[in-house]
């Protein structure tokens, strides 16, 4: 039996994730990782052909930890199934080897296309996406200034235009103070912005705000 890795901790979406390979893949057998350290060292022990991995696990996030497992896993096949929007990681993960990206509000009959593509080795991406990604080539004159940002660097982005203050960020992504301010100045030399009103004004002009 052919084993995928789940990398989440939340009882609802593993339960729903266990029905969905109940009942569309008999062949599979499904593991589940909560935690960060628990994901890594699942992968050191069994060999996988797929990971399903949140970006936000109870000990921390995976984002950056993505392209790591990729480079230490080149046969692996992941798809990164969050709450995170994908007009502010997407691109990023699948340039950095992902097989395909869903947000956790996709209908399950979705989820199952997306987990077929990819045990078949392709890549799955949502219409949402491909859409977005239409919509900007079209109406944007310039290049997306968020892309000169590092992938923390945009979920600290995503963090501030969220409204969240310094102490928050801080908590969410488990760094220092001062390194939430070292993140904040980068970005808002990177962007050409002052202050975190212009930042979200900037965001939204670029459809990172939906």
């Amino acid at each position: 039996m052919k084993k995928v890795l789940l990398a989440e901790d939340h009882s609802i979406v593993i339960k729903g994730m266990r029905l969905i390979f109940e009942t569309e893949f008999a062949g599979y057998q499904l593991e589940v990782a909560k935690s960060v350290s628990c994901l890594t060292s699942m992968l050191e022990a069994e060999q996988y052909g797929i990971a399903i991995i949140d970006l936000q696990l109870e000990d921390g996030k995976t984002t950056n930890l993505i392209a790591d497992i990729l480079r230490g896993y080149p046969d692996l096949n992941i798809l990164v199934f969050t709450a995170n929007p994908e007009e502010l990681y997407a691109q990023r993960l699948y340039k950095a080897g992902i097989k395909g990206y869903l947000n956790k509000q996709t209908e399950d009959r979705e989820i199952i296309v997306a987990l077929h593509l990819i045990m078949e080795g392709k890549t799955y991406v949502s219409e949402h996406f491909r859409n977005y990604l239409l919509s900007r080539s079209h109406n944007d004159k310039y290049d997306n200034p968020f892309q000169r940002l590092t992938i923390r660097e945009m979920e600290v982005v995503y963090l501030l235009i969220q409204g969240k203050r310094p102490f928050e960020i801080c908590r969410d992504l488990h760094i220092q103070p001062s390194t939430t301010a070292t993140y904040k100045m980068k970005i808002f030399n990177k962007l050409n912005v002052n202050n975190t009103y212009e930042l979200k004004e900037l965001a939204d002009a670029f459809r990172l705000i939906q």
